[in-house]
């Protein structure tokens, strides 16, 4: 199950789910909002030179040092985009967002190294659906996992 939130990344899903030697359910969520959202677009490099992305790293290049984060925030899907222009709205540079583009299964390693990587901070799980649809509480066991 995956929530790509850049072209490039929802092209090279699709395309590691052809070009595999085994057959393999794939579920993709993504709201069509995301077409037209002009924020959500990928640079032509990253279709050719990247392949699929289970977790994509923050893109603020100005943060505070990595012991000064206070917020991870997870996220997946088209609320980045909100939270990301909500950060820069208000000029926060100690919390860092991080994309989960694959959801089952969990990148339980890539998480884990970026709870390792800023270690005085807390970390969040934010989805745009209430709490008791899709999958928060999967994925809040699956992060407090990373997390110890």
């Amino acid at each position: 199950m995956c929530l790509p939130s850049t072209p490039a990344n929802y092209f090279h899903l699709l395309r590691r789910q052809i070009r595999r030697d085994f057959r393999k359910p794939l579920i993709v969520i993504s709201p069509k909002s995301l077409l037209r959202l002009p924020a959500c677009q990928s640079d032509l490099s990253l279709f050719y030179e990247k392949d699929f992305q289970r977790l994509l790293p923050d893109e603020l290049t100005d943060a505070v040092p990595d012991d000064k984060v206070k917020r991870i925030i997870m996220c997946s899907g088209r609320v980045y985009y909100d939270i990301f222009n909500e950060r820069k709205k208000r000029e926060v540079k100690d919390v860092v967002i991080v994309r989960v583009e694959q959801i089952c299964p969990f990148p339980y390693d890539m998480v884990g190294d970026v709870v390792k990587k800023y270690t005085n901070a807390e970390v969040y799980w934010v989805q745009e659906e209430p709490f008791n649809q899709v999958y928060c509480s999967v994925l809040q066991c699956a992060v407090l996992c990373c997390c110890l």
